[in-house]
This record gives structure tokens, C-alpha cells and sequence, in this order.
């Protein structure tokens, strides 16, 4: 059995920015779909916009709460021990 006894925090903040990217984009598609017909009334770039602006809102976030979450791991893990995981030779 392993143990995770330290997180390097911008590591954590890059896998979390990428999968708040990826979030952020379906997302946006998403918001864009439901309001198409109010985009091309208003601009047709609207959507565009809205799906690109989710991505990096939602990676920004992303990365600075991984940082976050990986920082208050390493402290808490210093005093009461990381978590257990059991690795397999690839």
C-alpha cells in the first residue's frame, strides 16, 4: 500500500484547469444551444463568445481551487497521513 503524502499544488491547479476547461466548454456549448435564437437576434457571434468566455471562466476557477484544495491536502496530510492508495507494476 502507497500513501499521497504531498500534492504539488500547480500540478493539482493544471489537471483541475484542464478538466474545468473541459467543463467550461460543454457548458457553453450548452448555454449557447438554449439561447441560439436569442443570439442571432442580438449577434450571431454571441455564441461564440459565450462558449469560448465559459472555457476560460470555468479553467481559471478550476485551476486556482485545485491549488487551493492541494495546498489544505498537504497541511491536513502532515497531521493526520495522506491517502492509501495500492499501485500495480505496469
Amino acid at each position: 500500500m502507497k500513501e499521497i503524502t504531498r500534492i504539488d499544488t500547480l500540478s493539482a491547479g493544471r489537471i483541475s484547469a484542464v478538466i474545468g476547461a473541459i467543463f467550461g466548454f460543454v457548458v457553453g456549448i450548452a448555454w449557447a444551444l438554449l439561447g441560439i435564437v436569442i443570439a442571432i437576434v442580438i449577434d450571431v457571434g454571441a455564441w461564440l463568445v459565450q462558449i469560448i468566455g465559459s472555457t476560460l471562466v470555468c479553467a481559471l476557477i478550476a485551476f486556482v481551487l485545485g491549488v487551493i484544495y492541494a495546498a489544505i491536502y498537504n497541511l491536513v496530510a502532515d497531521r493526520v497521513g495522506g491517502i492509501r492508495i495500492e499501485l500495480d507494476e505496469v
